[in-house]
């Protein structure tokens, strides 16, 4: 995949004097021109490219992933900020970095359709906005593709992941997943996103709803990893 334009961070300079700069991250104020404070410059939790040809998830189902972050401070408050305070320019700096391993690590690859985890109809009453939405908004944009947030749909009210131990998670989304049948994905390849990865569980039960469905091929990127829970 090829980004076909430079993808930059757009937030204009007069809004930034109105509503004030903050880190992309921990949503502390910094100077006008920053992207990130001091305290969140995130090079020491990169994920080195090496470490995809190596990693197993249980029960896979989708053909590759990749993300440019382990899951710990300070991309961890971004995703917090993101995910439970709708701190939208955390979206924007985590899938610029997503971006750029989209880049290198699917060069190869020509997805039909962009996509992402979806959220079951109770907990978008409870909650207005799913924070991947918002990131593959982004993603979509760099890559000149429109994005389909609705690819697919979540059909059981399952609890949420975090609080489930490693082999809770492997079953709690079993049979979660469905396409909605206004997309044709027969033979087609999609590119499926979210913001932790942490058993692969997800991904893989939204894998095995699209290859079902006739995806030839799921690619997933997430803003980060949960090395220690896997």
């Amino acid at each position: 995949m090829k980004t076909v334009r430079e993808n930059k961070v757009s937030v204009n300079i007069l809004q930034r004097f109105i509503w004030s700069n903050r880190c992309r991250l921990c949503a502390k104020v910094i100077p006008v021109n920053d992207t990130l404070c001091e305290d969140c410059k995130p090079d020491k939790i990169r994920i080195p490219e090496s470490f995809f040809a190596t990693k197993v998830y249980s029960a896979k189902t989708f053909d590759k992933s990749t993300s440019p972050f382990f899951y710990k401070s300070p991309v961890r408050e971004g995703i917090h900020n993101l995910k439970y305070r709708e701190f939208k320019r955390s979206a924007e700096y985590l899938a610029k970095e997503m971006i750029d391993v989209i880049e290198r690590d699917f060069r190869d690859e020509e997805p039909d359709f962009i996509t992402c985890v979806p959220m079951s109809k109770r907990r978008k009453k409870q909650k207005s906005y799913n924070q991947c939405d918002y990131l593959i908004r982004h993603i979509g944009k760099a890559f000149g593709m429109k994005t389909a947030s609705d690819l697919i749909i979540k059909i059981k009210d399952t609890p949420t992941q975090v609080n489930l131990k490693h082999n809770e998670r492997l079953t709690n989304l079993k049979g979660a997943f469905t396409v909605n049948k206004k997309y044709d994905i027969k033979g087609k390849t999609v590119l499926l996103c979210d913001d932790v990865i942490t058993t692969g569980s997800t991904l893989s039960e939204c894998s095995k709803a699209l290859k079902k469905a006739g995806a030839s091929r799921v690619i997933c990127v997430t803003a980060a990893v949960n090395h220690n829970d896997n």
